[in-house]
């Protein structure tokens, strides 16, 4: 036992320093990478067995439905993401009736909005043309109006239970989001094997009720455990809720939204461009081809992502040459990521025949694209999130209206000059590289050397 703990310490030692936030962050990707493989294995399952109880244009179909109900999590105008930031601030200065203001006055406007969304939406739904929405004749008008009732209802009481995962990463535990992620999609998962054995082939409101059912389960037990056992001292009020103290939370909380905003109309909006540009069956395609090359980048994801509250408390705390440092080691990590994924386009078309069998043919070249989208990706992805980590995110204001233009202008133009599919990952691409050259030159302006 003894021997295995100086392993980890050696190991630890080389790979991120012995610094006690390089500690918490080694900690944190050690506990959560069995956790992100279990997961990852499970979302390369999903897909065979969800296109074989569906078909081909139906997976499509429901593809491109999920990314536009997505779309309304921009609702929350980034108040998680600020709490997270402010909350970590209280933690820092052990404030932790500051803290609980934040928790509460964030779950009454989280609540508020999505409540008020959801009502508008009842009234609106029945006269929305999804047929038209979605580019799809073969579902009748009265379907679809059921099947989007239940999965947006379900998605919206979704996010604001996942708020619960704000208060987990503002402690620098980013395992908790992944741990109950595990487990909502293990329990879909099952349940559409089950469904596939037992169900009518085909069944979308089946399939909704249970992709988005489960989530809403699962949080509202994890709600239950966080504030009456783990963070007692953190559980949300009415009474505690304060507009009075949203000003600060509001301020941040636009900066993070610009970046969700972003994410969401560039990349949740790929399926619904393709869906219209081409057809559902392109969506098909383009999904399984984006959903392998998204192997790579949930690896990075793992890395990465566990440093963004440490990277905002050294940012409290001023210490940049901790960030300096992580930066540094990061991108090194990176380089062997895009490594991995060259091999992945070279062997792409074996991949697919192991993964999916001949259930759908993807060209190489789209699967070339989108790997070198990928690849762009991930180079940028560390000096991203240690942006969001520090706060300082007005460079993305600055950046979100010049990337949203160039990802909707070149896909539209591209795939019209190609005729092809592969001009939207092309455009994927050309988004990416922005953020590559311009984020490692804003961090060098808000970390000044000392």
């Amino acid at each position: 036992m003894e021997s295995i703990k100086q392993l980890y310490t050696k190991v630890k030692t080389r790979t991120v320093g012995s610094h006690e936030l390089s500690s918490v962050y080694f900690k944190q990707v050690s506990a959560t990478s069995i956790i992100k493989f279990v997961s990852v294995v499970i979302s390369l399952i999903y897909v065979p067995i969800v296109l074989g109880f569906l078909d081909q244009t139906k997976y499509g179909i429901w593809v491109t439905l999920t990314t536009i109900v997505n779309w309304i999590r921009l609702a929350d105008i980034g108040v998680g993401g600020g709490m997270r930031l402010k909350l970590s601030e209280a933690i820092a200065l052990k404030d932790y009736q500051k803290g609980r203001i934040h928790v509460s006055t964030t779950y009454g406007i989280i609540g508020g909005i999505f409540l008020l969304v959801l009502t508008v939406f009842y009234f609106v739904n029945p006269y929305l043309d999804w047929q038209s929405v979605l580019n799809t004749s073969i579902i009748s008008q009265s379907e679809l109006v059921r099947l989007t009732t239940i999965t947006v209802s379900f998605v919206v009481i979704g996010f604001i239970l996942k708020t619960v995962n704000q208060v987990y990463l503002a402690h620098g535990n980013s395992t908790a989001e992944s741990l109950i992620h595990l487990i909502t999609s293990s329990v879909s998962l099952f349940l559409i094997w089950v469904a596939t054995i037992w169900a009518d082939k085909g069944n979308l409101i089946l399939l909704a009720t249970i992709v988005t059912g489960i989530p809403v389960l699962v949080y509202v037990i994890a709600t239950v455990y966080t504030y009456f056992y783990r963070f007692p001292h953190f559980r949300p009020s009415f009474k505690l809720i304060k507009l009075s103290e949203s000003r600060s939370l509001m301020v941040l909380s636009l900066q993070s939204f610009v970046s969700s905003f972003t994410f969401l109309i560039i990349y949740g909006s790929v399926p619904f461009v393709v869906a219209h540009l081409f057809s559902p069956n392109e969506v098909t395609i383009f999904n399984i081809a984006y959903s392998m090359f998204n192997l790579p980048i949930m690896i990075i994801s793992l890395v990465v992502m566990p440093i963004k509250p440490l990277i905002t408390l050294a940012y409290t705390k001023k210490d940049y040459n901790w960030i300096r440092l992580m930066q540094k080691k990061l991108n090194k990590m990176s380089l062997m990521i895009v490594a991995g994924t060259i091999i992945m386009i070279i062997f792409n078309q074996f991949i697919y025949h192991i993964w999916i069998g001949d259930k759908v043919t993807i060209p190489f070249i789209l699967s070339a694209s989108i790997g070198v989208f990928a690849i762009i990706n991930i180079l940028q992805f560390s000096n991203s999130i240690i942006v969001l980590g520090t706060g300082k995110m007005i460079i993305n204001a600055i950046l979100s209206p010049i990337n949203i233009g160039l990802f909707l202008t070149l896909s539209i133009v591209l795939s019209k000059l190609l005729n092809n599919v592969i001009g939207v990952s092309i455009a994927l691409t050309v988004t990416c590289l922005v953020p590559l050259i311009v984020y490692p030159l804003w961090l060098k302006k808000i970390m000044p050397v000392h």
